[in-house]
């Protein structure tokens, strides 16, 4: 009788993890679209894809961004996420994820741009962990950028319910001013959608800027 309430609960809390998880994820679950976007001073973008199978999403994505002194330069494109490997464990679960696309860049830089990203994350219901590198590359371009990112929730909720998280992210930007990038952000995570809000460099003063990530699966 324990064992099948240590099952139960084992159970009961991987149904917790699944959509918690989704929140570093970069698509949704088999058969759903997820829409994501970024919006902050230094850099805007926004995704859209369609996940076929389970593992894999083709969609559409667009970046904008600029580098100190430049005219900004968007870059809009053909992307694909591909699940690489992933972990179940007890009461937590590990992903390791390839992301890119390949489009046109137009403004300051022009011609043929990629972007492809590898992702690490970690997460059970109470921790949260993210590691990524991006290249993002166009002729005469380079924005490659990298970024951790940790945070714990403030209390555990049931799977129906939307759960705050405390997030601190290091980001940097190759050619971009700043070039590091300090952004502690609230998440609210729900079943089908997150959204967080933040502020990069808050003790800039007036040199601050406010962003908001936000997270959508239909």
């Amino acid at each position: 009788m324990f064992k099948q309430l240590q099952v139960a609960l084992g159970t009961l809390l991987l149904s917790q993890l699944s959509w918690s998880t989704h929140a570093a994820a970069l698509m949704g679950f088999e058969d759903s679209a997820m829409l994501m976007t970024e919006i902050g001073r230094y850099n805007q973008e926004w995704m859209l894809n369609y996940s076929p199978a389970l593992g894999h999403a083709i969609g559409v994505e667009q970046m904008r961004m600029s580098g100190k002194g430049e005219q900004a330069t968007t870059i809009s494109g053909i992307n694909y996420t591909g699940l690489i490997k992933r972990w179940n464990m007890p009461a937590a679960q590990a992903n390791v994820w390839f992301n890119g696309s390949v489009g046109e860049a137009r403004g300051q830089f022009d011609g043929f741009a990629y972007t492809p990203s590898l992702q690490f994350d970690a997460e059970s219901t109470r921790l949260y962990f993210l590691a990524k590198a991006r290249m993002i590359r166009a002729p005469q371009m380079n924005y490659d950028t990298a970024a951790l990112q940790a945070g714990f929730s403030f209390y555990e909720t049931g799977f129906n319910q939307t759960q705050p998280w405390f997030v601190l992210e290091a980001k940097t930007m190759r050619n971009n001013d700043p070039g590091l990038q300090i952004t502690p952000a609230i998440r609210l995570i729900n079943k089908h959608y997150f959204l967080e809000f933040g502020i990069t460099n808050p003790w800039q003063g007036e040199g601050f800027a406010p962003r908001l990530n936000a997270m959508f699966v239909f």
